[in-house]
């Protein structure tokens, strides 16, 4: 099983936090060639949008990053819902234990 990268990992607790998780998969979707938009300022944004979106022709890969005890909001179900409902979009939630399946996800 892979491991996340050590440098998504705060070398004082040992928790990935949120920024870091980002940035490693960020990091991760462009080397495996996807174009990559996050929002830098959602305060104005309508509440429960993905952290990221990533295309990839033909793929379109919606993302909501948590850290391993975070939860999703309820505005957060419902639009990843509404998502999954639309054909050729894919949703998925990604925590740090999911590294493995999010590298195969990406591939």
């Amino acid at each position: 099983m892979q491991r996340v990268p050590g440098k998504a990992v705060d070398a004082l607790s040992g928790v990935v936090t949120e920024a870091q998780w980002q940035t490693t998969v960020v990091e991760a979707a462009e080397l495996f060639g996807w174009w990559v938009f996050h929002d830098h300022d959602s305060r104005r944004n309508q509440a429960g949008f993905p952290d990221l979106v990533l295309i990839r022709p033909p793929r379109v890969l919606f993302l909501e990053l948590k850290r391993e005890t975070g939860k999703l909001t309820r505005a957060q179900s419902e639009v990843l819902g509404m998502l999954a409902e639309c054909p050729g979009v894919e949703t998925r939630v990604a925590r740090p234990s999911n590294w493995s399946s999010l590298c195969g996800w990406l591939s």
